[in-house]
């Protein structure tokens, strides 16, 4: 019991020292004149995604990769399913064809490499190194249309003192490093107690929990009617955790195993990209149906792989 409240305390945490974390990097952004649709590019949607990071890292540094790995791919679903199915439920949204041409085809590029990467049972170090090298090319990319003034995500940031901002920055990496290690250490041990898969409680549980941050800011854009903002986050978020979330910590080791539950939720995560595409490219204005239709694909993850 007092490791499943350390869980959820880790959790609330997460939750907090995000949104520090955002602020403070977001103003010390400004401190140093990086353009804002540059900065929101790339802080937004990488310090949201800060607990999945911490989660893959100390996962390998305590020798429990699935923990990390599960985490990762299972919020990978989440967000590109019932993240996005919240947001349209919130209002509906008109798309910019930049987020299916730039961020949708990327995406399934993305959860190609890495079913391809794990179809053998194994991630070695040099294809996780290959998914961090991926990202810097879309890093690139992304910022090249930032400049450009195309569509980025972006994130309206509460601008603070750079001397609080360097407080708040701070704050935030160490603790979401502590969190992150207290969190795993938590996971192994009620996984333990009560004979639970580590990686199933992580594609589910963990991966549910440290994607609040990135269902708080997809629900506000869509709220504020910035529909394509609420997907692209979804979406740039887990090209950010599978290239870089798994990727960097990932190539500090020789050979990584893929067990069961992960790679057969790798491959639902292809099928709920084909849905999500399928569903981006017939319907410019999504709306409660299409809603319906990602909520459907999460739920039916949920009881395949609970029951495999």
């Amino acid at each position: 019991m007092i490791a499943v409240l350390v869980l959820i305390g880790c959790f609330i945490a997460f939750f907090y020292l995000t949104r520090l974390f955002v602020s403070g990097l977001g103003s010390l952004a400004k401190r140093f004149n990086v353009p804002e649709s540059v900065a929101g590019a790339s802080v937004a949607a990488m310090v949201s995604s800060a607990p999945e990071m911490g989660a893959s890292i100390f996962s390998v540094v305590e020798g429990h990769p699935d923990i990390g790995m599960g985490t990762i791919v299972g919020s990978a679903i989440f967000n590109i399913s019932l993240l996005i199915a919240l947001s349209l439920w919130v209002k509906k949204c008109v798309l910019d064809e930049h987020v299916l041409k730039r961020d949708g085809l990327y995406y399934l590029l993305v959860v190609a490499v890495t079913i391809a990467a794990i179809m053998d049972g194994v991630l070695t170090r040099w294809e996780a190194l290959t998914w961090f090298l991926l990202y810097a090319v879309y890093f690139i990319w992304l910022f090249k249309d930032a400049i450009a003034g195309k569509f980025v995500p972006n994130e309206e940031f509460k601008y603070v003192p750079t001397s609080r901002a360097i407080a708040y920055t701070s704050i935030g990496i160490v603790g979401i490093a502590l969190s992150a290690d207290i969190m795993v250490n938590s996971a192994v041990f009620v996984t333990g107690s009560l004979g639970l898969s580590e990686a199933l409680f992580s594609l589910i549980i963990i991966a549910i929990a440290t994607s609040i941050p990135d269902l708080f800011v997809s629900v506000e854009a869509a709220r504020k009617g910035m529909g394509s903002l609420a997907v692209s986050n979804a979406v740039g978020s887990n090209i950010f955790d599978i290239l870089v979330g798994i990727g960097l910590p990932f190539s500090f080791v020789a050979a990584t195993p893929v067990y069961g539950n992960i790679g057969l939720s790798a491959i639902y995560l292809l099928v709920s990209v084909f849905v999500f595409l399928g569903v981006i490219t017939f319907r410019k204005t999504l709306g409660k149906k299409e809603a319906c239709v990602l909520a459907a694909v999460y739920l039916s993850y949920l009881f395949i792989v609970i029951l495999c």
